[in-house]
Parts: structure tokens; sequence; C-alpha cells
């Protein structure tokens, strides 16, 4: 999805400096079609050698009709298995798209109501704090409020137990509280979908599994198809990479959120539904035309904290920066990733324009964003006549000086503590000049004055040379009150996005914080895969931080949040809002280290 890369990108700050862009696109002649693939095909050769990635395929829909569907690399190197159009690939959280519309089919036989609260479908379903009230409208648009994921028992070494699976673990929540009320903004969530999945069952009266392959799989005529939380068996399926390194993908627990395998000869039918309005290759109705309209319908223009962020049922809307096309009406997309495969669906409901892209190896998340761009900016260019404009900054510099009281405000609005989508965020003042430090490594950038009051960020090596900051060079940024927050706006080809919230300035922790600090490692049981490692809480600044590192599936990246205190034995890991998140919970164990508990999780302190 967009707008998780927008987080990369900001992660990426503290790099001296980031990679150049690609080459762009020649021009192509109003329907020439296959100049199209021709350029893709020589794009995407060249780029999987400079990526790094072993195997891609793309299909290219215009309307009923799959314009080109080819792969490029190796679906299984070992076996010199090529990547082709029929290859299966792990579609990752494109499988969402999937449990919505199964879930809007039962909606329209009013088996499911969207606006009701879940529970009235799963009465047994219940958090710690009372929370989880939210409707099948707010599951399916990320604006629930539960947290993102239950991390412990998501990736195994095998395919659950009936013990262990989606099922299992959303009847373990009552222990979790929510991450966020119902409704205040959008907060990514797989523990969402996967519920949605559970009502689709509960509605459906038979598995999740079987109601998706008779009711929207089947139809659509995707025979090899199938929801799965281990790999299928099967002789087209790719083998997972990265780098070109064979590796062995973990089995993924949450099936409605992310279990859908399929190829992208496959998917294309799925886009070509959509471009039907509902309906399949031979007419018959998969998914009926109201609910269809409403999946493709902004939902949350209402939320201010949502900024310009526009989601569908299932279907999101913003895009930001080289990832976005335009001229072509709303770009509907989604993208997916797990341990080892990547993927991107994008399309343009109003050109009927649709590309679907997928690859064997973890190294491809960008590379797959790309090519659904460029493939979907080429085939409006040849069917419309529409050219890509350049990209619309978001920072242009001040044409003039900024006067000492327009400096003064936004001084006041911006210095502090921000918990952003990257982590904390120090701004504070040098001079006359305002600093932002990625404070988790004291990476310092300049906040440069620009034109309408925003600010744009430079860096400099050593503090003398000054170096790019690949698509953060037309990042601009406004601190704003917004819902009565004070929070941090990003804005990027005519569109803001929230970045984070200032928070107030710390108090005297509570002399139980020294509790927390530590380096911790899980306890994790047999068959578990985690992906993250080297937990740790230190304090600074007078504040509470817990850092960790991704598993190299994920980037590898440090990554850092800061937890706000809720009692002596609980904390909540913030941002971007400054009440909001996860909570981690301390147990304190005489005589021996303390246990902390963490989205399913437990993590032994290592003795000093």
């Amino acid at each position: 999805m967009q707008f998780r890369r927008l987080v990369a990108v900001v992660l990426a700050l503290a790099l001296a400096a980031c990679a150049s862009l690609p080459p762009p696109p020649q021009p192509v002649v109003r329907g020439d079609m296959a100049a199209v693939q021709r350029q893709l095909q020589a794009y995407i050769a060249q780029q999987l050698d400079a990526e790094r990635v072993m195997g891609l395929s793309v299909a290219l829909v215009d309307d009923q009709q799959v314009l080109a569907a080819w792969g490029a690399g190796w679906a299984d190197a070992a076996g010199q298995r090529p990547a082709d159009a029929d290859t299966l690939y792990r579609m990752g959280s494109i499988s969402k798209l999937f449990t919505d519309t199964a879930a809007m089919q039962l909606v329209a036989q009013q088996r499911l109501a969207l606006d009701a609260p879940i529970q009235h479908t799963l009465p047994w379903f219940r958090l710690a704090d009372d929370g989880g009230r939210a409707t099948l409208r707010q599951l399916m648009t990320h604006h629930s409020g539960l947290p993102r994921d239950r991390a412990g028992g998501m990736w195994l070494a095998a395919a659950p137990a009936p013990e262990a699976d989606f099922r299992a673990m959303l009847r373990q929540l009552h222990d979790e509280p929510a991450a966020a009320p119902p409704g205040l903004a959008f907060g990514y969530s797989n523990i969402a979908l996967d519920l949605v999945g559970a009502a689709v069952e509960a509605a459906s009266g038979r598995s999740f599994e079987d109601q998706l392959q008779a009711t929207v799989l089947a139809p659509l005529g995707m025979r090899d198809a199938v929801f799965s939380t281990a790999l299928p068996t099967h002789p087209a399926m790719a083998t997972g990479h990265l780098r070109r390194q064979p590796q062995p993908e973990p089995a993924l627990r949450d099936l409605p959120a992310g279990g859908l395998v399929a190829s992208v000869a496959e998917m294309a039918r799925f886009v070509s539904m959509q471009f039907a309005q509902g309906r399949n290759a031979q007419g018959e109705v998969v998914l009926p035309q109201p609910q269809w309209a409403e999946m493709l319908r902004v939902q949350n223009a209402d939320v201010a904290l949502d900024a310009d962020l526009r989601m569908g049922l299932g279907w999101m809307f913003s895009t930001f920066g080289n990832d976005t096309v335009k001229g072509g009406g709303p770009v509907a997309h989604h993208a997916g990733a797990t341990f080892y495969f990547r993927s991107q669906l994008m399309m343009l409901p109003q050109h009927r324009l649709g590309v679907v892209v997928a690859s064997n190896d973890g190294n491809a998340g960008a590379l797959v964003n790309r090519v659904a761009q460029r493939a979907l900016a080429l085939l409006l260019e040849a069917k419309a006549g529409l050219r890509q404009p350049p990209p619309q900054p978001g920072f242009t510099p001040a044409r003039q000086p900024w006067s000492d009281a327009q400096r003064a405000a936004v001084h006041a609005a911006c210095v502090g503590d921000h918990a952003t989508l990257a982590g904390p965020v120090n701004i504070s003042v040098q001079g006359r000049e305002l600093r932002a430090s990625l404070r988790a490594d004291e990476q310092m950038l300049e906040l440069r004055e620009g034109e309408d009051g925003r600010l744009g960020l430079r860096h400099r090596v050593l503090g003398l040379l000054p170096v790019s900051l690949g698509p953060l060079d037309g990042l601009g940024l406004r601190c704003e009150r917004v819902a009565g927050r004070d929070v941090l706006i990003g804005v990027l080809d005519g569109q803001r996005m929230l970045v984070g919230q200032r928070l107030p300035p710390p108090e005297p922790l509570p002399a139980a914080a020294a509790a927390w600090v530590g380096r911790y490692r899980a306890r994790l049981p047999p068959g578990e895969v985690a992906s993250a490692e080297a937990i740790e809480v230190q304090t600074r600044a007078g504040r509470l931080w817990v850092g960790w590192r991704l598993h190299p599936a994920f980037g590898g990246q440090p990554q850092h949040a800061l937890l706000r205190p809720e009692s002596d034995t609980r904390a909540r890991m913030i941002g971007p809002l400054a009440d909001t998140g996860p909570v981690i919970r301390l147990e304190p164990r005489p005589g021996q280290t303390p246990l902390m508990h963490f989205s399913g999780w437990v993590f032994e302190r290592e003795a000093h």
C-alpha cells in the first residue's frame, strides 16, 4: 500500500543519500499497446538485475481484455523454472479485497450489516477494555481502532493447527486493549480483516476458505487460486527468495488478511470484474452492482485526522509522489507483502485500465510499485493520449525570507518532540533555523523555509555538502492544529498526509519506569518465525523508548517508538498520534528478571 510505502521512505531519512530514480518512460503513440509491453519488458529486465530480484510477473488489463501477461526472471532458479503469467505467488494483503468482496456479497443478501457493531455477528468477540465495537464498515476501511497485528503466532514454519489459527487468535484478544477509538483515524489492521473473515464464516455457515472458493474464486474462473496458510504444493508455485537467495516462506496464520495464492493471469479476472461492475466474463453477477459501487466509494472524507488519505471498502485511493498516476481519475489500489513475496494491484476505474504485478523476492517491494505505476501510466497514455505531468512538489523555497513574526509562529507550532510514522522526531531551533532529528541515531536534518509556510528537508554530509533525499526533496511539512491536536502534516503532489503529532513536554518519569529498561529476547514456541528481533527499552531525554530490528525479509532496519506509561506495569507504544497505539505490559517477577508482554509475544529481559 502506498501509505505504508511513504513510511518506508520517511525511515530512509537516516541515510546519507537515497538511490536515484529510474529513467522516465518514453512516449507511446495512442493505441500502441504493443509499445507499452515492449517498454515494460525492457524496464523489468534491467530492474531485476539492478535490484537483485529473482522473478516477477505482470498482467495488463483493458476492460474485459488481458492485453498482455508475462513473467521475467525465475519462479524457481534451482529447478530452472522461469516466471510466467501462470506462476503462483503469495498475494499478501491484496487478499483483503477478496475477503471484503465476500463480505459485501453477504451484505447484499442481508446476512451482514455494514453499520452494525461486529459483535452482532460475532457475539463472542471482545477486547480487554470493552473495545472492539467497530462496525463492519470500519473494519474494512481500517478505522476500527484495533491493533495492527497479533504478532505472536502470526508466522509459522508449518500451517497452524486449529487451536492456533486466525479464529482461535481472535478469541484470545480478550486480554488485548484497543489501540484507538473506532472512527478516530486510519489505522491499518490485519486483525480487522481476520474479523471480517470470521464474520463471513458466521454469516455464510461454512468455512472462510470454502466460502471464498465457492463465491469469489470459482465464479471468476480462478481455478488455481486458493486461500492457504502454507504455500500449496502446486507445480506452478513460485519459490520465495531474498535478493535472489532461496528462502522458505513461512506459513501465515492470518488467512483472510493475507492468505491468497494466485497468478497474475487469474488476478486479471478480478480486475476485469471491477470494470464489468461486479460481473464475470460470462456476464454472471459475482458482486451486485450496489455493493460493487460502495466498495469503490470514498468512505472517510469526513475524518479530519486522515487529511487527504482516502479509503473505499478495502480499496485505497491515495498515492503520492512517484507512485501516483495522474489525469485518469481515482487510482484504486492495494499492495501485498509477506516474508518473501511482494505484489501490487492498481487500476483506473474511469478508464477501465488495470495492472497486477507480483514477485517472489522480498527485495521487490519498491520494484513492484514502480512497475505497476509505470505500466498504468503507459496504458493511460496509449488508450487516452494522456501523458503524465511532472510531480507537483509539496515544497518550494521561499522567494522572500520569512518575516520574524512568521518564523516565530512556525517555531512555536513546531518545536518539540513528535511521535511520527517514522518513530520519534525532535524539532529544535538552532540560531534562526529549525532542525529535525531522528533522535534514535541523532541524524540531523535542516528544515528550510518555503512558500505557504511550509518547511522542506535538507541533509548535509558532515554539515557541509548537501545531498539529495530523493523523493523527500519535494516533501513539504506544516505544523497544524487538526481536531484539537498539534499535528505534523506532509504535503506532496497536492495531497496532505498525517505524519505525526507533537507531544507535550516530558514529565518526570515515575521511578517504576526503571524496571522497564533493558534488552529482551522473545520466548518463541517451537515452529514460530519472528518478524522482529533485538528488543531494547531505554530512557532518553526524559522519555521511555523501545527499539527493535525488523527481520531481513522486511528490510532489517532498526525501528524506534516512544512508550507512554499508563501505569507502573502498562505502557502504550505511540505514533503517529500521541494517545493511540498497542499496549505493552510488564510482569514483575520477584527474584527474577521481569517479563514483557506485547501482541501475543512474551519477552524475557536479559540479565545485566
